[in-house]
């Protein structure tokens, strides 16, 4: 999935930067930035598809029809249903924590503070959807 391989490089970029390696050149900042703001847009893109997917699913008519683990098709699909929101917003989240910890590095001024603002809203939100659903 390229959205894994993108987060997978951005904790690896984190890891870099948290392992007190020297301050990276402006130049290397912005390039690592820009990176993971892409990742960003991937990921994105792929938990609002994933929602659209879950909305879809769940708006359908239940099939009352038991399966052969003798668990209702309806019971069935609403654990689906949870392992894929859980799986896709644990992706979401640590991509989130990975261009946080990168931007609180690189970005400076007013953007560092308004990005890591967003971040944090979006991070906290994310918690909190998880918590309430995957544990």
């Amino acid at each position: 999935m390229k959205a894994s391989m993108m987060a997978a490089a951005a904790t690896v970029l984190v890891g870099i930067l948290a392992a007190g390696t020297p301050v990276c050149a402006d130049e290397d900042c912005d390039n690592v930035v820009k990176a993971l703001e892409d990742a960003q847009l991937v990921a994105t893109k792929t938990i609002d598809q994933t929602m659209d997917d879950i909305k879809k699913a769940t708006g359908q008519p239940a099939d009352d029809k038991k399966k052969a683990t003798g668990q209702p098709a309806d019971d069935k699909k609403k654990a689906s249903v949870k392992n894929t929101f859980c799986s896709v917003s644990g992706e979401y989240l640590g991509t989130t924590r990975a261009f946080r910890a990168v931007a609180a590095e690189c970005l400076t001024g007013n953007k560092k503070s308004t990005t890591l603002a967003s971040l944090d809203k979006s991070i906290k939100e994310m918690e909190t959807a998880i918590e309430g659903t995957c544990k």
